[in-house]
């Protein structure tokens, strides 16, 4: 509401100016990330969306009961089921993130509707949808009457997509606006509001072109930040009511975010290209992955190191290495252990298992 009204009149600083043409300079490699990626799209969406919903929870919601690391990756499965309103949250979350990253639909619009439509999803089965706040407005000095704050919101969200539409205001600067009005001017009576806003946010960036959120996470970044993060935010929110926050500070901040996301892909996209060009067999670079694993490992810690190789390559250097007795099986099924077998020199040519630290 303040933030958006006096948008126009903000005086944006050269080093905001500096940090967002850097940052746009990024997005214009977004065409060739798309094709350089194109046979791994999909993996490296999926992936995001577990990444960024296991975040989102752990930055958002910590007055849920936690939920071990385990359980995260149970949870992930469509025929998994939540034992409670914590791990029923956090399915809720990764659903948002799912169709967010990797399910087709229409750009998200910024009205009553589309974001009633975002909470359902995220509190479905786990508390009732929010009412809009009421709050006094005085219609005269001795008489006053309730305002539901539905009719605010919507007269906010007409003032937005003016602004959209007139196309005059950079969008990561107006949607950061939006943002920290949205959060301040508390919509519903719950205590989420914040996530909404950052979420909203989140979901307009990558429609605004942010697309290294499909292969970098944002959330798993921002956590790392928490602390400074809530900070500006705090301090954006700081005389908001008079109209004079500032929110060059978070912007900044946020710009600095994405920036890293985009260095990361662009180490992501060298690492991709050796592997295209690697002369060795990829069963072999696999072996060679194994062989610096810790004694006990998965087919998920290889995945992390190996990320474009295929499940069907993976598993058939584990049967070699397995047939050639340089690993063995803790188990069966995705979640399953292995072992690796080395050979002890003080033990007369026997061979020793490690299961774990000494």
């Amino acid at each position: 509401m303040h933030c958006i009204k006096h948008i126009k009149s903000t005086s944006i600083p050269q080093k905001l100016l500096i940090q967002m043409t850097s940052l746009y300079q990024q997005i214009g490699m977004n065409d060739y990330y798309d094709e350089h990626f194109s046979k791994s799209l999909e993996f490296y969406k999926h992936k995001s969306a577990e990444d960024n919903a296991k975040d989102f929870f752990k930055l958002f919601v910590p007055d849920f009961k936690p939920i071990p690391n385990a359980r995260f990756q149970s949870l992930v499965l469509d025929s998994s089921t939540a034992n409670n309103r914590s791990e029923q949250l956090y399915k809720n979350i990764l659903l948002v993130f799912r169709k967010i990253h990797y399910d087709s639909h229409e750009p998200f619009q910024l009205n009553l509707m589309e974001i009633r439509e975002l909470i359902a999803y995220i509190f479905k089965d786990v508390r009732q949808i929010p009412r809009y706040r009421k709050v006094n407005k005085k219609k005269s000095l001795f008489n006053e009457k309730k305002v539901s704050l539905r009719e605010v919101l919507e007269t906010y969200l007409e003032d937005v997509n003016d602004l959209i539409k007139e196309n005059e205001i950079e969008p990561f600067f107006l949607y950061m606006n939006f943002m920290v009005d949205f959060i301040n001017m508390q919509i519903y009576d719950f205590e989420y509001n914040e996530i909404i806003g950052a979420l909203i946010f989140y979901i307009l960036m990558i429609e605004n072109g942010l697309k290294v959120s499909h292969y970098i996470g944002f959330f798993p970044k921002l956590i790392t930040m928490k602390e400074r993060y809530f900070k500006l935010l705090h301090q954006s929110s700081y005389q908001w009511e008079e109209g004079l926050g500032d929110v060059i500070p978070l912007t900044l901040f946020m710009i600095r975010i994405y920036r890293s996301m985009y260095d990361d892909l662009y180490d992501l996209s060298r690492d991709f290209k050796f592997d295209q060009d690697l002369n060795i067999l990829k069963t072999d670079f696999i072996e060679n992955i194994v062989l610096k694993m810790p004694e006990t490992f998965s087919k998920k810690d290889i995945r992390k190191k190996y990320p474009h190789v295929s499940d069907s390559t993976i598993n058939r250097t584990l049967k070699r290495l397995q047939d050639e007795d340089k690993i063995r099986s803790l188990g069966k099924g995705r979640s399953a252990k292995w072992v690796k077998i080395i050979e002890n020199n003080d033990m007369e040519g026997q061979l020793k298992l490690y299961l774990g630290d000494e």
